[in-house]
């Protein structure tokens, strides 16, 4: 910015003294997110020298949180400090551990339920009721999307009960069409692929219609993939950190400018206090 030449070691200086400086902002963030009502979660590889590690979301309409860790396992969100005592809906992509956190309600990210839709309705049997569902699956959103812009709280009784009967019946159907295989015959991989979705649609029916029973609760998980972009675009770019706490930093002030942006606030501004001592702290929601 200012064209004078600064060496590599000056500026990995300023990170390591810019992530020392977030202690506080931290705490906050993990209290206010462990309050929020709606979170969103997810994970993403990347790479410290030769190892895997993960970076860990947790993020809101309002806080962005990531954590860097070695594992990818549910110690690692332990450690983050937020899912532990979160009593609000969580919105994950339905990966094993999010479960294991009870104190929380759960909805899924449809996104990813669309997808494994198109692939499903490829095959010809499976065609009708996985077109049938996403078509379903998309004008629910379109009619949650409606109810909030017309400033209401939730679906009216009638039309949220068509939806979820419409909803039984597709699934009535996708498993009349994937019935058990005859004595001492296995599921290709089609017809597994097939089988595990209508069977988690099935399982999974109040998780995966909650953002139609909550207007709260987005469709999709974007609010989570959306902080770890950065992250991905690091690896594809850098290719690995070179020490543990390069990864720690790289978390700790993407979670600072990343919530500060979702306040409206710029990065120069917020480097500037933080550089100054005077860490910018994110505002409770009233």
């Amino acid at each position: 910015m200012l064209g004078v030449e600064v060496s590599t070691g000056f500026v990995a200086s300023l990170v390591k003294e810019a992530a020392g400086g977030l202690e506080g902002f931290m705490e906050e963030l993990r209290r206010l997110l462990r309050e929020t009502k709606v979170i969103h979660v997810d994970e993403t590889p990347d790479q410290v020298r030769t190892d895997t590690w993960y970076f860990h979301v947790v993020a809101s309409e309002l806080y962005t949180y990531l954590f860097a860790s070695s594992t990818r396992a549910k110690t690692a969100p332990d450690e983050a400090g937020v899912l532990l005592d979160f009593r609000g809906t969580m919105v994950h992509d339905r990966l094993r551990m999010y479960w294991n956190y009870d104190k929380a309600t759960h909805a899924i990210c449809n996104a990813h339920i669309l997808r494994d839709l198109d692939g499903v309705a490829a095959v010809a049997s499976q065609e009708p009721w996985a077109s049938g569902m996403k078509a379903l699956l998309l004008e629910m959103n379109d009619a949650a999307h409606d109810a909030r812009a017309a400033g209401r709280s939730r679906l009216g009784r009638r039309k949220l009960e068509g939806f979820l009967e419409r909803y039984d019946s597709l699934v009535d159907a996708g498993l009349g069409v994937n019935p058990e295989p005859p004595a001492g015959l296995k599921r290709d991989y089609l017809e597994r692929k097939s089988y595990n979705l209508v069977c988690a649609l099935c399982e999974l029916k109040t998780e995966a219609t909650r953002f139609a029973k909550d207007l709260r609760v987005p469709f999709t998980n974007n609010d989570a993939e959306r902080p770890l972009r950065m992250a991905k675009l690091h690896k594809k770019v850098s290719g690995c950190f070179q020490a543990d706490d390069h990864a720690r930093h790289f978390a700790a002030i993407r979670s600072y400018l990343g919530t500060a942006a979702k306040h409206g606030v710029g990065a120069l501004e917020v480097l500037g206090l933080l550089f100054r001592g005077d860490a910018w702290m994110p505002p409770a929601r009233t």
